[in-house]
């Protein structure tokens, strides 16, 4: 298969969509990271655990600025490039080699030697960062944090520690798109069809699943800790606010009767089972509903212009408009 450089697919969406995705998403996740971070020191942290927060924050800092590792990953990359030039496939795409023989053209020396290194190197830093955010978590949920069963979020105050983590779907975003450009480039110019893919593709979504959202369960046990103990701390005083309650409106009616209109105890009656509902319905798990829909929007979305290749576009408009209206 030879294939000039303005149809290679696969390459064009690396260089012209995945690497400035990937450069600039950093300017989108980092602020909500430092947001997270703050909404916790402020909120979630007692004021005797604020020092053991601010080190195990400090101690992650330095690993994600560590220009070591950073150096360690670049060495890496180019060591992973000349494992690949010294077994290097045959060449499958014209732009590979000179007119008219068999050397190396200036364009694939640029490509092998730099354009690729670099942007491995771009991805591995992201998966460090990402790791070391993981990380993070993971020691943070061994702090005693200060959830609220009562928390509107139902989720004890760390829906939004979710929200903000949820920011690096932009990676499985930028990977989806890789992986669609490569599979392009197959049905184009290899005969292949997008249903063949269908495995590859839920592979892809499965993993990214896993990838993104499995640091969150990081909090289950501790979010089944608070739920367990609302339960029974909300649950107790909702007993004894009901046995007042029985006993000023229903053993001693007639008392109390003629003051039974515009009562705030009625009100405050359904103010405390409310409070118990919420603890009642509070979720144990840090997964929302709306983080698995972000996720999926964010892996599949690249994949749909895929569907051109089964259908022509008035079609798929046509589908769209019908599913809509």
């Amino acid at each position: 298969m030879h294939v000039p450089f303005l149809f290679d697919i696969s390459e064009l969406v690396r260089y012209l969509f995945v690497v400035p995705l990937l450069i600039s998403c950093e300017t989108f996740i980092d602020p909500w990271l430092k947001k997270v971070v703050q909404y916790l020191r402020e909120h979630l942290v007692d004021a005797q655990d604020q020092e053991r927060f601010s080190a195990i924050v400090q101690h992650h800092l330095r690993l994600r600025n560590s220009d070591f590792l950073e150096f360690s990953l670049l060495i890496l990359v180019f060591f992973w490039q000349w494992v690949d030039v010294s077994t290097h496939a045959p060449v499958v795409s014209t732009w590979h080699l000179l007119p008219g023989g068999n050397q190396p053209s200036y364009a694939f020396n640029y490509y092998i030697y730099l354009a690729k290194p670099l942007v491995r190197f771009i991805w591995l830093r992201w998966l460090l960062r990402y790791l070391v955010w993981s990380l993070f978590l993971i020691r943070l949920q061994k702090l005693p944090l200060k959830l609220l069963p009562t928390h509107p979020d139902r989720h004890g105050g760390l829906l939004f520690v979710s929200t903000g983590h949820t920011k690096f779907a932009v990676l499985a975003f930028a990977f989806a798109i890789q992986a669609a450009g490569i599979l392009a480039e197959q049905i184009i110019f290899e005969g292949k069809t997008l249903y063949s893919f269908r495995y590859v593709i839920m592979g892809i979504t499965f993993i990214m699943a896993i990838i993104i959202l499995s640091p969150l369960v990081a909090f289950t046990s501790k979010l089944m800790d608070a739920k367990r103990h609302g339960l029974f701390d909300y649950g107790a005083l909702a007993n004894k606010h009901a046995a007042l309650f029985k006993e000023k409106w229903i053993d001693n009616f007639d008392q109390n009767k003629d003051s039974l209109l515009g009562a705030a105890d009625v009100s405050s009656l359904a103010d405390m089972n409310g409070s118990y509902d919420v603890v009642k319905d509070m979720s144990v798990c840090l997964i929302s509903k709306d983080n698995v829909i972000a996720l999926l929007i964010a892996v599949l979305l690249p994949f749909t212009p895929l569907l051109l290749t089964v259908y022509p576009f008035d079609e798929l408009l046509k589908h769209f408009i019908k599913a809509i209206m």
